[in-house]
């Protein structure tokens, strides 16, 4: 990786990581999995997994949302 592209790639991740901070991402819980099978011939396995997920965000400036909650 040259120079150049190590500068854009670490400018870039400093601004996301300005826009979306990790303490701000919420809790996220797995409410169900379930996997899904089909053996369609010996060496063919056809799988679908799906995950339900639930996931909690705290409100990133607690003074407007409580002022939308007023109106």
């Amino acid at each position: 990786m040259g120079w150049f592209t190590k500068i854009c790639r670490n400018a870039g991740l400093m601004i996301h990581n300005l826009k979306d901070p990790e303490g701000e991402k919420g809790t996220r819980q797995v409410v169900s999995r379930r996997v899904e099978e089909d053996k369609v011939s010996e060496s063919v396995t056809l799988r679908r997994t799906t995950i339900e997920e639930v996931e909690v965000k705290s409100p990133r400036d607690p003074q407007s949302s409580a002022e939308a909650e007023s109106e």
